[in-house]
């Protein structure tokens, strides 16, 4: 999912509190990187959060603003058997533990967006100071 926001702010600052957001949540190997479009983070696995694949953040400048996007490093292949099937042959384990990572990106995509928002709500904030 991608979000463009029409904010100027500091990419290398927004960077960092989406680092400590996957740091928070124990997240392993953590990289933020620069490149030519911007800045990128992936975060490896998490010992609270079971996900089957590295996640992915591209935050990039544009000419009015700048955009988030928030993916799987790896396409995630699914059970592709009958339930009944899966679980009579044992692979209802494997059923399972699909439907919990799922579910498990599912919680980390929305408690990121939550921390996006208030982050740009913050800088614009830290920004525009009352008078």
């Amino acid at each position: 999912m991608q979000r463009t926001y029409a904010k100027n702010i500091d990419l290398e600052w927004f960077t960092r509190q989406m680092a400590d957001f996957f740091d928070a949540r124990k997240f392993e190997e953590i990289t933020a990187m620069r490149n030519a479009a911007g800045y990128q983070i992936i975060a490896g696995d998490s010992q609270k959060y079971k996900i089957k694949s590295d996640l992915k953040v591209d935050i990039r400048k544009e000419a009015e603003g700048f955009s988030v996007s928030l993916e799987l490093a790896k396409e995630v292949k699914k059970f592709n058997y009958p339930v009944m099937l899966a679980t009579f042959f044992g692979g209802g384990y494997f059923f399972l533990k699909d439907l919990k990572s799922d579910e498990t990106w599912r919680k980390i995509e929305r408690e990121f967006w939550q921390m996006v928002g208030m982050t740009v709500m913050n800088a614009e904030e830290a920004s525009n100071p009352p008078i």
